[in-house]
């Protein structure tokens, strides 16, 4: 006979998301202030309405780390709105990389 679990009551926020989840949107909400913020919201507000068993560990982690655009492309798009917005990242950041080795080889005969 199986036996059904009311959990009117009982549940916490970290039945929904680990401790590291929360800690990490922590940190991260206090380190950008006052829009950071926003993800332990996020997860607050999805942890008391239920609905925090939708979302995959990907999505989990692009909120955490990429702040209100991470929000917006889960919301948005689910899995493959967080996997098209870490492309855009990762696209950024080669971007920056390419332009500050391209800055530094110029940069190099004015230093001589």
């Amino acid at each position: 006979m199986a036996t059904q679990h009311s959990s009117a009551g009982t549940s916490s926020l970290t039945d929904h998301y680990s401790i590291l989840e929360w800690l990490a949107a922590g940190i991260v909400g206090l380190l950008t202030i006052p829009v950071g913020l926003l993800v332990p919201g996020y997860f607050y507000m999805k942890a008391s309405n239920g609905n925090s068993g939708e979302h995959t560990t990907l999505e989990i982690w692009t909120v955490i780390l990429l702040g209100i655009f991470g929000i917006a492309a889960v919301e948005l798009g689910g899995r493959k709105g967080a996997k098209i917005l870490w492309g855009l990242a990762l696209g950024v950041v080669l971007l920056v990389v390419v332009l500050a080795v391209i800055l530094g080889v110029l940069a190099m005969p004015l230093a001589l």
